[in-house]
C-alpha cells in the first residue's frame, strides 16, 4: 500500500504545473534518482527512497494530528537519521532539516528543468534597421 500511496504521489506531483507540495516533490525525486542523497548527519547519509517510504509511513498519523504535511517530511528526517533526534544543539539539528529541505527544493526545480519540455523559441521580427545594422557590421562599413 505505500508503495501506491508513492506512485499515487509521484504521478500526482508530475502532472502539476503549479508548486508541488514538499511531500510529493520527495516522491517524485525518489522515483527519478532513489539513491540520490538528501540528507547526512554524523556518519548517516539518507537517500530520497528511504526517506520517501519514511513519510509514507508518517503521513497517516501526521493527518491523523491534524499536522500539516510537511510536518511527515520532518519526522521522516529524524527516523532516517536517529541519531539527530539525541542532539542536544538545536542550531544543529535546524541545519540538518533545513538543509534536507532546501535540498529537496533544489532537486525538485532540478528535476523539473531536466524533464520539462523544451519551450519554442520565440522570436521577434527583425526590423529593417536591426538587418542594416547588421549588414554594415558585416563589410566593414
Amino acid at each position: 500500500m505505500a508503495t501506491s500511496t508513492a506512485q499515487s504521489r509521484a504521478q500526482s506531483a508530475n502532472s502539476t504545473t503549479g508548486p508541488v507540495e514538499l511531500p510529493d516533490a520527495v516522491a517524485r525525486i525518489a522515483a527519478a534518482t532513489p539513491e540520490r542523497i538528501v540528507a547526512r548527519y554524523r556518519d548517516r547519509a539518507l537517500n530520497y527512497r528511504d526517506l520517501d517510504a519514511a513519510i509514507n509511513l508518517m503521513m497517516p498519523v501526521i493527518r491523523g494530528q491534524r499536522m500539516d504535511d510537511r510536518s511527515a517530511v520532518v519526522a521522516a528526517i529524524f527516523a532516517g537519521l536517529p541519531a539527530l533526534g539525541g542532539e542536544s544543539d538545536p542550531v544543529v539539528v535546524a541545519s540538518v532539516v533545513d538543509g534536507a529541505v532546501g535540498t529537496i527544493s533544489t532537486d525538485i526545480m532540478d528535476l523539473h528543468d531536466a524533464t520539462a519540455p523544451a519551450e519554442p523559441l520565440r522570436a521577434t521580427g527583425t526590423s529593417e534597421i536591426d538587418l542594416r545594422v547588421i549588414a554594415s557590421r558585416l563589410s566593414g562599413a
